[in-house]
């Protein structure tokens, strides 16, 4: 039964862009190609689903065993028809993670990473690796080729997280200055990248996440590093990329402050901070004053 079902799984990733019924042909993206052939693959539904794929479309399978050779088979879209029209409504659900979008003219490439359920139950996950033509005779996107990946080992695949990306990030800066206010240097050093870079209030303040870690940990170990609160935040996400920013002003110790940060995917469900930069905001009727605090020598305005 698994060898059967995974047989039908592999052509859904090659095949599994068609149209449900005449009034979505058109498809105006490659977004709601994809999105089409996965709704008519959970309804049990092959109607029209053939006119999602370019007539030279194929399918690909990427598996790689224990011993770590790597198996690359060929599916075949009429078995994977054949497999849905089989089945009750509801028994193949495969959910994307997110979709990273590139293209080029009438050219797209879709790397989806999904989550399968067979009759509701997680049954394996992956990669969906999607390239899509914009050639059909109403003008809709078309699937030319899918490859995918399978992964079903315990602890490989975890269930696909509802929140919007939005939310995800809006979670993840309250919980980054939570913890810092917790003192809690585990979960705040790990919301970042290994890679990452935190610019402070003070020119020199230019840190990796090493040298951060270094100039923190005195704060974290007396119970408390300190206290931002956002009393204003603005998140901006590109659906089909995997690197969004926020921008925030802080309530701190020091009076207003502002923030910026660069976050990164960090797997199917999570992101982490790539980049921050802390800033001390100044009234511009204050900065003659602020730069006698400073010292620092004056550029002539000229």
């Amino acid at each position: 039964m698994r060898a059967l079902l995974c047989s039908f799984i592999l052509v859904l990733a090659s095949c599994v862009c068609a149209q449900i019924a005449p009034e979505v042909r058109a498809t105006k993206t490659p977004n709601e190609t994809i999105n089409n052939v996965f709704a008519a693959m959970k309804a049990g539904d092959t109607t029209g689903l053939r006119t999602y794929f370019h007539p030279d479309a194929t399918l690909h399978s990427v598996v790689t065993k224990p011993t770590g050779e790597t198996v690359i088979s060929t599916g075949s879209i009429d078995k994977w028809f054949l497999g849905i029209q089989k089945t009750e409504a509801g028994d193949w659900e495969e959910e994307l993670n997110y979709t990273e979008l590139n293209i080029d003219g009438h050219l797209a490439s879709a790397w989806t990473p999904y989550v399968f359920n067979y009759k509701g139950e997680l049954h394996h996950c992956g990669v969906n690796a999607f390239q899509l033509v914009k050639d059909g005779a109403e003008g809709q996107w078309r699937i030319l080729h899918i490859t995918d990946t399978r992964r079903d080992a315990a602890g490989d695949c975890e269930p696909v997280r509802k929140q919007t990306p939005h939310e995800a990030i809006e979670a993840l800066a309250t919980g980054w200055h939570k913890a810092a206010a917790d003192a809690d240097s585990t979960i705040f050093f790990d919301a970042m990248t290994d890679d990452a870079v935190y610019i402070g209030t003070d020119k020199g303040e230019h840190w990796t996440k090493a040298q951060f870690l270094g100039f923190a940990s005195p704060y974290f170990a007396r119970g408390k590093a300190w206290d931002f609160n956002a009393t204003e935040r603005h998140i901006f996400y590109d659906p089909n990329q995997q690197v969004a920013y926020w921008d925030e002003l802080l309530h701190t110790w020091m009076g207003p402050c502002r923030g910026t940060a660069v976050v990164k995917r960090d797997g199917p469900n999570g992101w982490k901070i790539a980049h921050y930069t802390l800033s001390v905001t100044v009234p511009n009727d204050k900065v003659e004053g602020f730069m006698e605090l400073t010292g620092e020598p004056r550029k002539s305005r000229n």
